[in-house]
């Protein structure tokens, strides 16, 4: 075992494992001290310190739009080193332009926002300042993601360090106003980062039109749930405010911060674990991979348990100790939330494992539903007189519930990886998606299809959505689909159609979508009425943006795609499915194994 440890260690992995996990430890560290110098000025800046950090972290997932883990995920993938490149200019794309009117609206807007956010419009002043600092945190996560991707561990590290340790403790050093050590903090947050890419920026690279789509088709979905992992430790703070005042809204502003800082604990597991986990997919180590998530599981839930068991035992001399007398006030709130440790600390360790496997934003959905169980306890507490520590009890049940959430789909991958593992040969598994089962249209081909696959080995199974479908026979369908993803467990999801079909089945599956566009699902010439031509055609555009892989039947259909036009593959089908069966089945084996078997 000894000498397990040594060679591991000595490998670049191990290397890397040990300085990433260092690194993350002075980085926590640095971010503790920063509250403790913040603390030393008053509580009163120590309370608008924790109200900013919230904030940004709130907002910056909207510049950001996924960019930092989708990053890490294809640069981590890709072989060649222009293309890595064409990744991070991609991201820059969008992020450069976003930063640039958040900085705008902080100057035109400070004094509504400041109402808003601290309650007075007397802190008008720190509205450009936390504008900036938001513009320089979404610049370092590109610049880790790619770092993390690329892989640079070393440049990424310092840069993670700086960002979270080193810049914020300097500015409290070198200045006690609040105004002046947030300009210094926004600053240096935006000026290493950039730095860190600008060689990979100054060289040269392919068009990066092909990597932002793949950019923003993995990160746009997972957006929605980066802004609820940033509201479910923000929210709470600003419900607070509304109700009990400043002080109040500070203590759950910094009960969150403790909770935030216990979870990073964990954070070299999802950092080492993402690009991991990325490659052996790529390469088909469905087994190896499988083994290495079980070890980190159980690791980090031991982990995790004894962390929250320490801080409850030990909180009241840990706050003197950390904040002076001062740290008496923020014990109560802080007992409180942080036994939400547990379930948060086991989802920021085990995240990476569903962003690396599941091509649907499965964190992001999880994360919506924690968010909404927060509103709802938020709702009551703001109509109904509830008691000061409410938001903290309404903040650890939606913890738990994101805990259990991560929990149950974890073991749902495990056990998709085992059956990878297991599966003899090459067989396919396809489920096709029709509208119906009519007796002519996308019915007749994909059943005509269903047959040659299955006679060129795959296995194939149909699924019929239903037409002109309202809002209850929609959810029914969803139901259904899902049932049926779970029983068949199929490699790829084959939809023959676009529009709402496409749609609908893109949103809900969890594996690998391709949709095949047929005719009128993206001419809409023919189609007759003023706003099903435009709503359908719409529907069928959005589809193709986030599908894994698009077939036209036509050229002609190709040319119609508002996007992706050089990904989508032309294949003709006769009208009984037999045409290119072939080139068909080695498209979808090329999109539901991540291309480790070539067609």
């Amino acid at each position: 075992m000894r000498q397990k440890i040594i060679g591991f260690l000595r490998s670049p992995q191990g290397r890397d494992s040990l300085l990433t996990t260092l690194t993350e430890g002075l980085s926590m560290l640095g971010m503790v001290l920063t509250y403790r110098l913040a603390a030393q000025v008053s509580k009163q800046d120590l309370d608008v310190y924790v109200i900013v950090r919230r904030t940004v972290n709130f907002v910056f997932p909207v510049i950001l739009m996924g960019a930092m883990v989708g990053l890490t995920r294809f640069v981590a993938m890709s072989q060649e080193p222009a293309r890595k490149r064409g990744y991070l200019r991609g991201a820059l794309a969008w992020v450069v332009p976003l930063s640039a009117a958040t900085m705008v609206l902080s100057f035109l807007l400070a004094r509504p926002l400041a109402w808003l956010i601290f309650g007075s419009e007397e802190g008008a002043a720190w509205i450009p300042p936390l504008a900036l600092m938001t513009v320089g945190i979404s610049l370092h996560g590109v610049a880790y993601g790619y770092l993390r991707g690329k892989p640079a561990t070393a440049t990424a590290n310092f840069v993670q360090l700086w960002v979270l340790a080193l810049a914020p403790c300097a500015a409290f050093i070198l200045w006690s106003d609040m105004t002046t050590v947030l300009w210094a903090t926004g600053i240096a947050w935006v000026a290493v980062p950039l730095l860190s890419i600008t060689p990979s920026l100054m060289r040269g690279g392919p068009k990066m039109r092909r990597e932002r789509s793949e950019l923003l088709r993995y990160g746009l979905p997972r957006v929605p749930g980066d802004i609820a992992l940033g509201a479910l430790l923000t929210v709470p703070g600003y419900v607070a405010l509304r109700t009990y005042g400043l002080d109040l809204s500070g203590e759950v502003g910094f009960a969150a911060t403790l909770l935030n800082l216990a979870a990073a604990v964990f954070s070299p597991v999802a950092l080492l674990l993402l690009p991991a986990a990325a490659a052996r997919l790529a390469v088909g180590d469905h087994a190896g991979l499988e083994r290495r998530i079980g070890r980190m599981t159980w690791m980090v839930l031991a982990a995790s348990l004894l962390l929250t068991l320490a801080f409850e035992v030990l909180s009241e001399p840990l706050l003197v100790a950390y904040l002076g007398p001062t740290g008496k006030a923020y014990l109560a709130m802080s007992r409180i939330v942080f036994i939400g440790a547990l379930p948060f600390a086991f989802f920021n360790g085990m995240r990476s494992v569903l962003d690396a496997y599941f091509h649907t934003p499965r964190n992001g959905m999880n994360l919506m539903v924690a968010f909404g169980l927060l509103l709802l306890g938020s709702a009551v507490h703001l109509a109904i007189p509830t008691p000061w520590y409410t938001m903290g009890v309404v903040l650890v049940a939606s913890m738990f519930w994101l805990g259990w959430a991560t929990w149950r789909d974890v073991r749902f991958v495990r056990s998709e990886l085992l059956r990878l593992a297991s599966r003899e040969g090459n067989a396919l598994n396809v489920l096709m998606v029709v509208p119906e089962a009519e007796p002519d249209g996308g019915y007749r081909i994909a059943d005509g299809q269903a047959k040659a696959l299955e006679a060129d080995g795959a296995r194939a199974s149909l699924f019929f959505l239903g037409r002109h479908l309202p809002l209850l026979g929609l959810y029914r369908a969803r139901r259904r689909l899902k049932r049926h993803l779970k029983d068949h467990r199929p490699d790829v999801v084959h939809v023959y159609f676009g529009s709402v079909t496409a749609l609908f089945t893109v949103l809900v599956s969890s594996v690998p979508v391709v949709v095949t566009f047929m005719g009128d699902d993206l001419d809409r010439r023919s189609v007759k009425g003023i706003a099903r031509p435009w709503v359908g055609g719409l529907f069928s555009q959005v589809a193709a943006f986030f599908a894994s892989g698009i077939i036209c039947t036509e050229e002609s259909l190709r040319d119609r795609l508002w996007w992706r036009q050089g990904e989508a593959v032309v294949l003709p089908l006769l009208p009984d499915g037999s045409a290119n069966t072939g080139e068909v089945l080695g498209f979808l084996r090329e999109v539901a194994l991540r291309g480790d078997v070539k067609p």
